[in-house]
């Protein structure tokens, strides 16, 4: 399970435990779709409103990585790239 633990500094400290990576690929999953929600409830009925530059950049990118995964799972290759640099 991942959990966001506030430090008295006023930062986060992210805690990932979980027994087994599929156990926490599911956990971090559920995570996602909960905020993917908030995310779909925030711009309910915004479709015209303007957004910062530097947010639409991090939805672009959550949504090629976790199609990247979700291929892997169905295929077994991510176009040949399994995030070696």
């Amino acid at each position: 399970m991942i959990k966001a633990k506030l430090l008295k500094n006023g930062k986060f400290v992210i805690e990932k435990g979980g027994h087994t990576d599929a156990a926490s690929a599911i956990t971090s999953c559920k995570v996602i779709i909960n905020h993917c929600q908030m995310i779909l409830d925030g711009l309910e009925g915004k479709e015209e409103m303007s957004l910062e530059t530097w947010w639409t950049n991090k939805i672009a990118v959550s949504e090629h990585e976790l199609v990247q995964a979700a291929n892997y799972l169905v295929s077994g290759d991510v176009e040949h790239d399994h995030g070696e640099t």
